[in-house]
């Protein structure tokens, strides 16, 4: 999260969207993220909601384009750099 959290700061302004679903205890959501200096939109979900977005683990990331369509997801942790190269790679193709 907090690898995520840095890209998060550098492409917000930019048009790029950043959401965390957590598994959480709902209650513990805000004290987690404030722990891990994660500032990002923050949601709770259940683990029926994993399913449909491509998860099978956790951590995942998914990557959804501006038109809501999953365009990647990735199992496991990431670090900085590969949270940047994706980004870019997917502003990229969408601005051709």
């Amino acid at each position: 999260m907090p690898e995520l959290e840095k890209v998060r700061r550098e492409y917000e302004g930019k048009g790029v969207g950043f959401v965390a679903l957590s598994l959480l205890e709902v209650e513990r959501v805000p004290t987690v993220a404030q722990q891990l200096g994660v500032r990002m939109r923050l949601a709770y979900a259940e683990g029926e909601v994993l399913g449909p977005l491509g998860v099978n683990q956790v951590p995942s990331t998914v990557f959804i384009d501006a038109r809501g369509v999953i365009v990647a997801s990735v199992s496991g942790e990431r670090d900085q750099d590969f949270f940047e190269r994706r980004v870019r790679e997917l502003l990229e193709a969408h601005a051709r």
